[in-house]
């Protein structure tokens, strides 16, 4: 017997009304008595209660327990119902969930992106700490009283080393093809698929492979999860580097998916940048500890330098005397002296912009300054009177020289003739509609085409007419199609990388 309506007794919490179930459990909303505060508390139910059951719920209990993430739904404690039932309390999240909001709005470019980096964030969080979520969708983002997200439901998470277990059940319309189909483990790749099925589906109001009014059973979406190509979002404001992110999220080969969540968040930022809107940060722990030299002694003792001293390349060891003796006098006495004949300081070869000093010729024998010493002034005089005669005669010269050149003449300022820069803030024209011109080599057909205003980062789409609508990308303006049937025809798209000018009807061309 099911006890879903009935919620259970747990010590300390009293029920307010139930909030919702999942695969294998309800959640109920309970006030705490201490601390006083409202949480919400997910119960097993005892319908197909089994020990395999019991250990994955444990097991997301100490998953959610071990990720403190600011975009995490924190875990406040576990326990056992009075009926012997498992049970985890969580942080309450008032406001409606994710999927709630995309059944009735649809999110702005700019809040898809913070949204998808700030849940990449947490993702990436999860994976570091060794650990897969396998289950992202939009009912499992939660909402706060700030409106920040929260994801939670780590029901069937698994440790990286056990992702090859599968027997925890997936979401259909958000699981990539490895996963419904079992041709491979779960991977990080494999919640990078799941994170953009579910910013795609915040921005369409439907889940990606979901035909409106069509067959949307859990068969048929398997199979166009498996067979047909990502679709666009179809939203004129989407940028088309948006779309062929999510696209690339949401390949069918996991290696052509971004590497890691935070490959995928930086993508994200990037078409932030691109579209001029505010960078939203990656928070994420530092799990690196800071290597900072420690002093010898107290940490926060001030620490005395010894002076820097510039010594000259012979200069003798420094001698401490005291001042006023005979030896301080006779050391002044010195250092008066060999201030005519002391070497200068070495230059240091590894200064960069340094002045590079040249010693002077003076011979250093003792023999040479003993001459210097006891040779009277008329050496000086005779040298101060020359050096004087040859500064005279220099200075004559020069003003001779300048007195006697030519004028140069002067440009006439009545033919200068300036050219007005160029304006870098002209808006490129958008790009005009495509020539196409196909021929033919056997049985294969190529396509390519002309168009005005084009940039070199222009990005196309094409289809071959009448073939299931399937969409190609290309980078080049050149469609290629095999075994193509006489008189084929293609359409093609032109799109800008910002996303800007984006074409709302297809341009047709034919084989002739």
């Amino acid at each position: 017997m099911s006890r879903a309506d009935s919620p259970p007794d747990i010590a300390g919490l009293t029920f307010v009304r139930k909030l919702g179930s999942g695969g294998y459990a309800d959640v109920f909303l309970y006030d705490q008595a201490t601390p006083l505060r409202k949480v919400a508390v997910k119960v097993l139910r005892e319908t197909g209660l089994s020990a395999v059951a019991i250990g994955r719920f444990t097991a997301e209990a100490n998953a959610m327990a071990r990720l403190e993430h600011p975009y995490i739904v924190p875990v406040y404690a576990t326990g056992t119902t009075l009926d012997h039932r498992p049970y985890i309390a969580m942080m309450y999240y008032p406001k409606p969930s994710l999927a709630e909001r995309a059944r009735s709005e649809r999110l702005s470019v700019a809040n898809t992106l913070v949204l998808g980096i700030q849940l990449g964030s947490a993702v990436e969080t999860a994976h570091r700490s060794g650990l897969l979520h396998r289950d992202i969708k939009p009912a499992n983002v939660l909402t706060n009283a700030y409106g920040r997200p929260g994801l939670t439901d780590f029901g069937i998470a698994g440790r990286m080393v056990d992702s090859d277990d599968d027997d925890g059940g997936v979401s259909v319309p958000w699981s990539p093809p490895e996963t419904l189909y079992a041709t491979g483990p779960a991977t990080v790749r494999s919640d990078v698929y799941s994170l953009a099925a579910t910013l795609w589906q915040v921005l369409v109001g439907r889940s990606p492979f979901e035909i409106p009014g069509g067959d949307n059973a859990p068969f048929a979406l398997m199979r166009r999860i498996r067979d047909v190509p990502p679709p666009t979002t179809g939203r004129a404001d989407v940028p088309a580097s948006l779309d062929r992110l999510l696209r690339a999220a949401m390949a069918k080969d996991a290696i052509l998916r971004p590497a890691s969540a935070l490959e995928l968040v930086g993508a994200l930022q990037a078409i932030e940048q691109e579209m001029r809107l505010p960078r939203t940060p990656v928070e994420l722990a530092n799990t690196e500890e800071a290597s900072v030299p420690r002093h010898q002694g107290s940490a926060d003792r001030t620490q005395v330098r010894s002076p820097l001293v510039i010594s000259p390349v012979t200069s003798p060891p420094a001698t401490v005397v005291e001042p006023g003796t005979a030896a301080e006098i006779g050391a002044d006495k010195t250092r008066r002296t060999n201030r005519r004949v002391a070497p200068v300081a070495e230059y240091d070869s590894n200064v960069v912009g340094a002045t590079v000093l040249r010693p002077a010729n003076v011979s250093s024998s003792p023999e040479r300054v003993a001459s210097a010493q006891t040779d009277g002034g008329a050496g000086k005089r005779l040298l101060v009177v020359g050096l004087g005669v040859l500064l005279v005669g220099a200075i004559s010269a020069i003003t001779w020289a300048v007195l006697t050149a030519p004028t140069p003449p002067r440009p006439d300022p009545t033919v200068s003739v300036s050219q007005a820069p160029p304006d870098v803030d002209q808006p490129v024209p958008a790009p005009g509609r495509p020539v196409i011109a196909c021929s033919r080599a056997g049985s294969v057909v190529s396509c390519e085409w002309t168009y005005t205003h084009s940039l070199p980062s222009d990005q196309f789409e094409w289809k071959v007419v009448g073939s299931n609508q399937q969409v190609n990308h290309t980078d080049a303006p050149k469609a290629v199609i095999n075994n193509a049937p006489s008189g084929v025809c293609v359409q093609v798209k032109v799109f800008r990388l910002d996303g800007k000018d984006a074409p709302a009807e297809w341009t047709k061309g034919c084989e002739q």
